[in-house]
């Protein structure tokens, strides 16, 4: 396939950057002519590949190594990113994203529309960017980022991690031809047509912003002193009223779902845990009989996880089936998140998760809960404290919902928008809009 990395000096386009020239695929990688992009860009190009750096003990055993790039393109044409591309993935933080697909849409993209991945979308992304692509324009939604990973140098990507699966949802106009190619390249991936998995399935949401802003004074002191500080270890495991402050963030999360009508695991009032741990162990056991191969663990995967295709988890499940990390029916998010190894190594505090999971994250989740009468207190308290330590009039990507009536907040977030449930053939021209929205949309 022949794929394009919109930012793909960032540490997540680094590595789609290593998987996908990996897999044998075309890669055209682009990066803005920053000082961080323009060093990326010519490392790489210099090196004529990119090194990979796995832990020592990871549970595929993939080595070290040096990957050449072949004929893959890294550069700064955004032009030429359209031109040559079947799919393109946004690889940078989702406060951005309104200033990226602008630049997209200048450089040509509605003439020839192609499905545009969001790593991650965060909340309600779409609809403001239908304002600019048209109605309609394929967007993928992923719940999560598929990697842990560092950039510890321009040309070397440290994957700690790969996610063993996430949610995407498809939204808008998409061919099978589409869907086919977006299957093919993330088996991994289980995908649906409903926003809501990704918007209000935004875990990110729960776990940044808070446990960043209740620990703003340890985290700067640390800084200062160069001490390590372990983001969700000292900050979330160790801290049991952050602990509790995230768990009433997710509650509330999971409230809006349930409102919608949508499926619900990990609901305070209705857990479901009979039927999740069914369904897990159901998992382990087909896992164990193929462990020693890959490609059959991430199919099996998500053959067995299609019943939460449409679903909202909690954190303490999301972590169960993206990191491995088995649910205890009843356990704190605390220990949950002690017990998650990934975090257990050095996880350093990163002000994207102020920056970006603030304006695209508490806002809008915020903005849905008071449309829908729930009681957004635990947000409302993060925003409260986030408007004391930066300006928030000035934040990228602040989606308040602000311009969109609630009748479409409902329906774009249940799917009922008829338009995101239909794969029609691959357009060629800008689509049209949709009467079904406001003039002002």
């Amino acid at each position: 396939m022949n794929i394009g990395i919109h930012s793909v000096s960032s540490q997540s386009g680094g590595a789609y950057l290593v998987d996908l020239i990996t897999q044998g695929h075309f890669v055209v990688g682009y990066a803005r002519q920053s000082q961080h992009g323009k060093e990326f860009v010519e490392t790489v190009n210099r090196q004529r590949g990119i090194y990979l750096i796995r832990p020592e003990h990871n549970c595929n055993d993939e080595e070290s190594k040096f990957l050449p790039l072949g004929y893959s393109q890294i550069g700064h044409d955004i032009e030429y990113l359209i031109n040559h591309t079947d799919l393109l993935i946004i690889a940078h933080p989702s406060h951005y994203l309104v200033e990226t697909i602008t630049a997209l849409k200048n450089a040509g993209i509605t003439n020839r529309p192609i499905p545009i991945i969001l790593s991650p979308s965060r909340t309600f992304a779409v609809p403001y960017l239908w304002k600019i692509l048209g109605q309609g324009y394929p967007l993928v939604s992923f719940s999560t980022c598929p990697y842990s990973c560092k950039k510890p140098n321009p040309g070397t990507i440290y994957i700690k991690r790969r996610k063993r699966n996430w949610v995407a949802s498809l939204e808008g106009q998409f061919s099978h031809e589409h869907i086919e190619m977006l299957e093919a390249l993330f088996p991994q991936a289980i995908f649906n047509h409903v926003p809501a998995t990704t918007s209000i399935g935004n875990v990110g949401a729960v776990l940044h912003p808070a446990a960043y802003l209740l620990n703003y004074d340890a985290i700067l002191e640390s800084e200062l002193s160069r001490q390590v500080y372990n983001f969700y270890m000292d900050g979330i495991a160790a801290n049991p009223e952050v602990a509790q402050a995230l768990e009433a963030i997710d509650q509330v999360r999971l409230k809006i779902a349930d409102t919608l009508g949508l499926s619900v695991f990990g609901l305070k009032e209705d857990p479901r845990d009979d039927e999740w741990q069914s369904l897990i162990d159901d998992l382990r056991r087909e896992e164990a009989r193929h462990a020693d191969d890959i490609e059959d663990l991430r199919h099996i995967r998500h053959d067995h996880l299609v019943t939460i295709n449409n679903a909202i988890t909690s954190v303490q499940h999301w972590l169960d089936y993206t990191y491995g990390v088995r649910r205890i029916p009843g356990e704190s998010l605390q220990n949950a998140i002690a017990r998650t190894p990934t975090y257990q190594k050095n996880s350093i505090p990163q002000i994207r998760y102020v920056e970006e999971d603030v304006p695209t994250g508490i806002v809008p989740l915020l903005a849905i809960a008071e449309r829908l009468d729930i009681d957004g207190t635990p947000l409302r308290t993060v925003l409260d404290i986030y408007r004391t330590h930066f300006n928030y009039g000035r934040a990228h990507g602040w989606c308040d919902l602000a311009c969109f009536s609630t009748d479409f907040i409902v329906d774009y977030l249940k799917g009922n928008l008829s338009i995101i449930n239909r794969r029609l053939p691959v357009q060629k021209e800008v689509l049209p809009d949709l009467d079904y929205l406001p003039q002002d949309y």
